[in-house]
């Protein structure tokens, strides 16, 4: 989360056109420095807000675009926090747009609120232990994402407030993200036209930073089909592949 809440701020301040981004005296970046040390103090004070917002967000586990719990969780918060929020963004009722702020730079901090099939678990042990067989859940994290976010956007913007930054800050959500949803729409809708920069955050083992194109696989969805005859599987497989 620090490292979220610093790559926010630097990003804006890389980005925007105000003096404190322009290049300059060692003075300008021992006054950068300071923010970023402020803005994760920031976050860490609210410590317990991320965790709130993860283990609220993990109670919900609701399926590809039936997040509605999550949704109206997560753009409440933000409306208290002085964000408007647009909801039904490109034609799904889960999907919504939180906005900070006004001018640019827009940076644009996303991250996955769908849960998965049968993967309901009892939370803090290590071990599988379903609180309800066979119900949904947070399998892959998609419930901690949004917290980081959420307590990134609102540490930035308590600076920008104070040092009267210009910018915007936008949050989003990846609805349907485990059957490949929102994202092409959110494209489609225009919703990143004049965004400058985006920082996706997911949950991963290695504490990694990825930048440029998407890594791994599965960017479409494929259903696969194999017969009781080889050949019949060879011309499937040889049509798939050249296709």
């Amino acid at each position: 989360m620090k490292l979220k809440a610093a790559t926010a701020l630097l990003a804006l301040m890389l980005a925007s056109s105000a003096p404190l981004a322009q290049q300059g005296a060692p003075s300008d970046n021992a006054r950068i420095e300071k923010l970023k040390t402020t803005v994760i103090e920031s976050v860490e004070a609210r410590r317990k807000l991320a965790q709130v917002i993860n283990d609220t967000v993990f109670s919900f586990g609701e399926l590809a675009y039936q997040e509605f719990e999550t949704s109206k969780y997560l753009t409440e918060l933000l409306e208290k926090n002085g964000f408007k929020v647009e909801r039904g963004v490109a034609g799904m009722p889960t999907a919504w747009v939180a906005r900070w702020g006004s001018g640019h730079p827009i940076i644009a901090l996303g991250s996955d609120i769908d849960c998965l099939p049968k993967a309901n678990q009892k939370p803090g042990v290590a071990y599988r232990e379903p609180l309800v067989e066979g119900a949904p859940g947070h399998g892959e994290g998609h419930n901690s994402g949004q917290a980081v976010n959420i307590v990134a956007a609102l540490a930035v913007k308590d600076l920008m407030e104070r040092e009267k930054l210009p910018g915007t800050i936008m949050l989003w959500p990846g609805v349907a993200e485990e059957l490949l949803g929102a994202k092409a729409y959110f494209v489609r809708a225009g919703i990143f036209r004049d965004v400058d920069a985006v920082l996706f955050t997911h949950v991963g083992d290695a504490f990694e930073t990825s930048w440029g194109l998407p890594q791994g696989t599965g960017p479409i969805s494929v259903e696969y089909t194999l017969s009781n005859s080889a050949e019949s599987d060879r011309q499937r497989w040889a049509a798939f592949i050249f296709a």
